[in-house]
């Protein structure tokens, strides 16, 4: 849509998918991607509106630097849009917007001004236990993480690291709380669809065409995204898949040349299927993932008031692979 910020028109998002991260946002992603009714800009994540307004940046523990994909400018964050032909449905999905709720919901409304009230929410949910061995696995994928689960989930180290200005999906339990984030999009906009991620994974193209018709959409005939982009998270399959990935996954200049040059979806398209190639996924143990659950119930009750579902099958441990 078009938005006025001091008195000059810019192109900015009709629809954002929020999170949850390691809840099929990637998925769906690539799928309204390869719509040609759909604008979407060359890198997901660009964290913008849940960093812009603060006063620290969020620090890649790999290089001790500021991460390097989070766009923290407002000229930058709309350069990413700029580009978008007429009629087409602008998007943006960051994950990190669900976590950081009220710093978004906020930006929104003073970027948007009157329009916020036009944005669209998707938030796409997932078993908050499963999620977060998900999430955990992904940043030992990525060479970010080094402790334990057990280790990393203990409350003074998501202390340190959020004090550190780590980026925050070190905060694994903290991702799955969804009901306050949940309640307040729904109190401040009034087009917001939840999907969750177990039903979208039971059945893609139900799925996609009702986020298809959610935002006015013709949906598209091939609805196999699922086979494509898969983003497997968990240890390597052998010592050398473990060197390999390394050398995949570290930051570096030759990586950061490679994203200006290439397309998302070749690009993402490549490592989604080189991370099947190198990687297996861990099974969370029955006892961890009921301890977790425990964790949760609460929040998992208040959130399937919230939205009139039933959530039962996300208090019942299923100890599937991640």
């Amino acid at each position: 849509m078009i938005v006025s910020i001091a008195n000059t028109e810019f192109k900015l998002p009709d629809f954002f998918i929020v999170g949850a991260a390691r809840a099929g946002t990637t998925t769906l992603y690539a799928y309204l991607d390869g719509h040609p009714n759909v604008f979407l800009p060359k890198e997901k994540e660009p964290m913008f509106l849940a960093v812009h307004g603060q006063d620290w940046s969020p620090i890649d523990n790999r290089t001790g630097q500021k991460a390097g994909y989070v766009v923290d400018t407002l000229s930058n964050y709309v350069d990413l849009f700029k580009t978008a032909g007429d009629g087409q449905l602008i998007g943006e999905a960051s994950t990190w917007y669900l976590y950081y709720d009220q710093t978004t919901i906020r930006n929104i409304k003073e970027i948007y001004g009157s329009k916020a009230s036009d944005v669209k929410i998707i938030i796409l949910l997932r078993n908050p236990a499963q999620r977060a061995w998900s999430h955990y696995w992904l940043k030992r994928r990525n060479g970010e993480e080094s402790l334990s689960f057990d280790q990393a989930i203990q409350p003074e180290i998501v202390r340190e690291r959020l004090e550190k200005h780590y980026t925050a999906g070190f905060d694994y339990l903290g991702f799955g709380r969804y009901y306050r984030a949940v309640e307040s999009y729904l109190e401040n906009f009034p087009r917001v669809k939840v999907l969750l991620f177990e039903e979208m994974i039971e059945d893609f193209p139900a799925a996609f065409l009702e986020i298809s018709r959610f935002l006015g959409l013709a949906p598209l005939a091939d609805t196999n995204a699922e086979k494509k982009w898969r983003n497997v998270a968990g240890p390597p399959k052998n010592a050398f898949f473990g060197i390999l990935a390394r050398l995949i996954y570290k930051p570096s200049a030759l990586k950061s040349l490679v994203k200006e040059a290439a397309p998302y979806r070749a690009r993402a398209g490549l490592k989604y299927r080189l991370a099947e190639t190198l990687f297996q996924r861990e099974r969370l143990a029955a006892e961890v993932e009921k301890r977790l659950t425990g964790l949760y119930r609460e929040d998992i009750l208040a959130l399937a008031r919230l939205l009139g579902r039933n959530l039962d099958h996300w208090l019942a441990p299923r100890t599937k692979s991640s």
